[in-house]
């Protein structure tokens, strides 16, 4: 005996919570229902999952076909390496295995790109996830009780879009009740009327474009992040140059290679006093002698007293910059606490000399964020020395890709594939599927190596991405095995996802 649950009871009959959400499970009430909905809002995990596969970017392309009200969907399997095409024509869903799963979301989702004035609820309610999203950078969790919020926002559209169309929630218009699930065994070949960019599921900016809200963008402006003749990129830099010109003391959190040290180096060049600079590089091996000072030898049994980087920044009335802090020991870094209280030090080694800080010293203090870096943690009393705290995430998709075309000179499409592969690693890597993330590093080294490599080796896009991504970036974010090697398995997923990037010519 078949299943003879209607579309509308399968959209619904999953309780479980939603794939990486463990504060969204099916049929839990929603606080923000869609527009249309007039009583209590329900949660659908399997739309809910369509919406999360559509904001990370999986919908690789989205056609509108002949004849009119045909849509088409490529998107990459959330289960294993395959691209799936899925149909939505007329009374007809054309989904993987004929089932009703988060596909027949993401074909409501195209229609509604495919025709922006008949579901503006929809395309306003992803429009607001987008803007949100966007405003934290790559760096939210699936605990943002706002993001949350909006997602649960969302799926309710998706679900009034899906079941009535633009029409009102009446059973006249109810398009569910008529459709037809069918299996696609092979893709359908339809004569392509447009495609619409897939970006606008990702990118506030391409969706408004879609939408016809603003003109398309012929020509690239820097952003207005980016201060005149910096490399960085970022709110940051501003900040830190107006905390440094106050006097005082900052404290930058992040993680590894969020352009804390560039922030910090451009920084110093742009403050309306000119002063000295020090830098410490934090690692476990870093003694009280190294910062403080202490006897060296001169000579057969001649010692004399050289001062550490701290009191040679202190009597310059300097800039200190203690880059990888957490790397220190403890012990050693809560130097600087007695330093940042007192503003002096004594040199118990050096007769007990008490060398107070000269006018103008501060500190800057960087960190890397998370698990993966933290060596050694803070004591709470040294960061409540700090005035202010910065925190540095990855760029936007868009700012970060106009960031290594300005480094490397790469071209801007190949950039852009480059950079959606290292948003969705730093997704994997938060959901512990990696062991790291391709960071702006990586992707500058992954940069010059293509470039290289596509100037004398005369290989294909793929190739070539694949080939240089194998000796930069992949053995540091694939992770090694028992024996110290890197894990061929997680290299082969690595190179299909890139390969899910690359447009089909």
């Amino acid at each position: 005996m078949g299943d003879e649950r209607t579309i509308v009871q399968k959209l619904f009959s999953r309780r479980r919570e939603v794939d990486g959400f463990p504060y969204l499970h099916g049929n839990q009430e929603l606080e923000y229902p869609a527009r249309r909905n007039s009583g209590k809002a329900y949660l659908s995990a399997i739309l809910c999952k369509a919406c999360w596969v559509a904001l990370k970017g999986d919908v690789l392309g989205i056609i509108v076909a002949k004849p009119p009200g045909r849509v088409q969907v490529r998107s990459r399997s959330q289960t294993g390496h395959l691209v799936h095409q899925t149909e939505l024509l007329d009374d007809c869903a054309y989904l993987p295995r004929g089932e009703v799963t988060y596909h027949l979301g993401l074909l409501a989702l195209a229609e509604a790109l495919a025709h922006p004035l008949q579901y503006s609820d929809l395309l306003d309610a992803l429009d607001e996830t987008l803007v949100y999203r966007q405003a934290r950078g790559a760096g939210f969790v699936p605990e943002d009780a706002g993001f949350l919020r909006l997602l649960g926002h969302l799926s309710d559209e998706l679900y009034f879009a899906l079941r009535y169309g633009p029409h009102p929630p009446e059973e006249e218009f109810d398009r569910l009740a008529a459709l037809r699930i069918l299996e696609i065994v092979a893709p359908h070949v339809a004569s392509p009327d447009r495609e619409i960019d897939p970006r606008a599921l990702i990118d506030s900016g391409v969706l408004r474009v879609v939408r016809g809200l603003v003109p398309p963008v012929t020509a690239v402006e820097p952003p207005e992040s980016a201060e005149p003749g910096t490399v960085f990129r970022g709110w940051q830099l501003k900040e830190l140059v107006e905390t440094l010109n106050l006097g005082m003391n900052a404290m930058l959190i992040g993680p590894t290679a969020t352009g804390k040290s560039l922030a910090v180096g451009e920084a110093k060049e742009r403050l309306k006093e000119k002063k000295p600079f020090f830098v410490i590089e934090g690692h476990e091996s870093l003694k009280e002698f190294d910062l403080l000072g202490g006897y060296v030898p001169v000579g057969p049994q001649t010692y004399e007293w050289r001062d550490g980087v701290v009191v040679q920044a202190m009597k310059a009335g300097g800039l200190l910059f203690c880059d990888e802090a957490n790397r220190m020991p403890t012990r050693t870094l809560n130097v600087l606490l007695g330093i940042l209280s007192r503003r002096s030090v004594v040199l118990t080694e050096h007769g007990s000399e008490e060398v107070p800080a000269a006018e103008g010293f501060q500190v800057v203090l960087a960190m890397n964020l998370g698990r993966g870096y933290a060596v050694n943690t803070l004591d709470a009393a040294l960061v409540n020395r700090f005035d202010v705290t910065l925190e540095f995430r990855y760029l936007p998709p868009d700012q970060e890709t106009e960031l290594l075309v300005d480094l490397t000179g790469l071209e801007r499409d190949i950039a852009r594939i480059m950079v959606k592969v290292a948003n969705e690693t730093r997704q994997k890597r938060r959901n512990k599927e990696l062991a790291a993330e391709l960071t702006p590093r990586g992707l500058i080294a992954w940069a010059r190596k293509y470039q290289e490599k596509a100037a004398h080796n005369g290989q294909d896009l793929k190739s070539t991405l694949k080939t240089a991504a194998k000796v930069t970036w992949i053995p540091s974010v694939a992770g090694t095995d028992a024996d110290g090697y890197v894990r061929d398995d997680v290299v082969a997923e690595l190179l299909v996802l890139i390969e899910s990037h690359i447009p089909r010519r």
